[in-house]
């Protein structure tokens, strides 16, 4: 047996990978630099912690989400790896002078983009051996960059300061486009990129789409349908108002134990909300999109988005924290046409912003402090990577035109009345599969009236029954 399932063995506890784990892995032992587009659920961190057993040196890790980070540094000790340190905005000044000053210790360096840009860490990692830097959710190259976080652009310059360590890209949703995005931001284009990408495919979980016409709509079908399925369960909001408002209407109408989560509460609060959730102490979270990425909850059995998701692969994300344990699963989406102004709003208030800034740096003697925290990234990465004000205007409005295109696809998933599940697999550029018996509301005929919800709690006697009608379905579907 070779060193790889030795480790997958002795190390992990696992007798077999998951699709795309091998591939990827004996991939990046082998070549420079690679990326891999694996499915949600199927185990991307495994990707490199096992390779890191078999590579001399430390591996860094850049992550988007502070929480995100601290559920694999929780994770990686628990299967008894101590060498582990997240770097990030909670550390205090004198722990992260501690950190720095034993970084030589650690095997694992999980760091998020903004903090890599401090130069006295990258001075220290430059005399480490690094053995890997890998990017986690590395479609946050192309979604959260010029216009949210700009640093995102910068990690080539550090891979270059780092004289070129392999590099691993991960991801679980990427269309042709994000992938050479992510090619051009963070590898060597002069070297070979081996790709791997699986299918988005889940086939475990049954897309819905449900029509409304207003907020108390939503909210009234949302206290039925929480109230006669049994979870765990997660819903989505575009805004943080929108989770607390939802949140407490769930408490007030029914018995269920919910709570929300959103960036602007305080480490501790999020922490303490996440760590319920993950233990079953809740029924359903209501959350922005800060919750989610990478998080190891499997039983979640409903994913709903409360609003329009911005983009296809957003929604593709979110809706796959459903169903990791294989078991059926269902995603809904809880589509008002009036939906769409909020991502309008979205686009216009990044527009005012560079307007602003476009204004400001005619000024003379202007201090940062006039500028707001996303101009001020703006205002570094220019200084920084020498890009001209007319260079990074167009960046910006090409992503603006970016958004639009993403809204209008998602706009197209929800109004479709093909085979949704095809629609996704189109988008991301993969292959047709045979039809299946649980798939999409468009494809097991269901009534105009919607989803019976009446059925869903209901278990089904013989697991292994032929499907026959849209009424068994409806049982299988939602068998607990």
């Amino acid at each position: 047996m070779d060193q790889v399932f030795n480790v997958l063995k002795q190390r992990f506890g696992h007798q077999t990978f998951r699709p795309g784990q091998e591939k990827t892995i004996r991939a990046i032992l082998d070549e420079q630099q690679v990326v891999s587009v694996l499915p949600t659920g199927t185990g991307k961190s495994l990707c490199y912690q096992l390779p890191s057993y078999l590579l001399n040196g430390q591996v860094i890790i850049v992550s988007p989400l502070i929480s995100l980070m601290e559920d694999q540094v929780r994770s990686l000790i628990k299967h008894g790896e101590k060498h582990v340190v997240a770097i990030n905005s909670q550390l205090s000044l004198e722990e992260r002078q501690w950190v720095f000053q034993r970084l030589n210790q650690y095997r694992f360096i999980f760091v998020t983009p903004e903090s890599l840009m401090n130069r006295e860490l990258i001075n220290r990692l430059k005399h480490l051996s690094i053995s890997m830097f890998v990017v986690d959710e590395a479609h946050c190259i192309s979604t959260w960059g010029i216009d949210f976080r700009p640093d995102y652009e910068r990690l080539y310059s550090v891979i270059k300061e780092l004289s070129y360590p392999k590099v691993l890209a991960l991801t679980a949703t990427a269309t042709s486009q994000v992938l050479m995005d992510i090619k051009e931001k963070l590898f060597n284009m002069s070297l070979p990129i081996q790709t791997i990408n699986t299918s988005v495919n889940r086939p475990n979980i049954y897309y819905h789409v449900e029509e409304m016409q207003a907020t108390a709509t939503k909210n009234e079908w949302l206290r039925v349908f929480v109230s006669r399925y049994q979870g765990p369960g997660m819903i989505y909001c575009t805004t943080r108002k929108d989770t607390e408002a939802v949140s407490q209407f769930l408490k007030e109408k029914t018995s269920l134990k919910v709570a929300y989560y959103h960036g602007g509460m305080n480490g501790v609060e999020r922490a303490n909300i996440q760590q319920q959730f993950i233990q079953g102490s809740l029924d359903c979270l209501v959350a922005t999109s800060a919750f989610g990425m990478g998080v190891d909850k499997g039983n979640i059995r409903y994913v709903i988005h409360y609003q329009l998701p911005n983009s296809l692969e957003s929604y593709v994300q979110e809706s796959g924290r459903a169903g990791r344990d294989g078991q059926q699963s269902v995603s809904i989406v809880l589509y008002d046409e009036n939906d769409q102004r909020i991502h309008h709003y979205f686009r216009k208030e990044l527009e005012n912003e560079w307007q602003t800034y476009a204004q400001l740096t005619e000024m003379e003697d202007i201090s940062k402090d006039s500028y707001s925290d996303i101009q001020t990234k703006w205002f570094d990465y220019q200084e920084k990577e020498r890009f001209s004000k007319e260079e990074l205007e167009n960046r910006i409005k090409q992503r603006l035109q970016d958004k639009q295109n993403q809204v209008n696809q998602m706009l197209f998933f929800l109004n479709t009345n093909a085979c949704r599940r095809e629609v996704i697999l189109k988008y991301f550029g993969h292959e047709s599969i045979e039809a299946q018996e649980i798939c999409c509301d468009n494809c097991n005929e269901f009534s105009q009236e919607g989803l019976p919800i009446g059925l869903y709690g209901e278990k089904l006697k013989n697991h292994q029954q032929k499907i026959k009608k849209p009424e068994e379905i409806i049982k299988k579907l939602f068998n607990s």
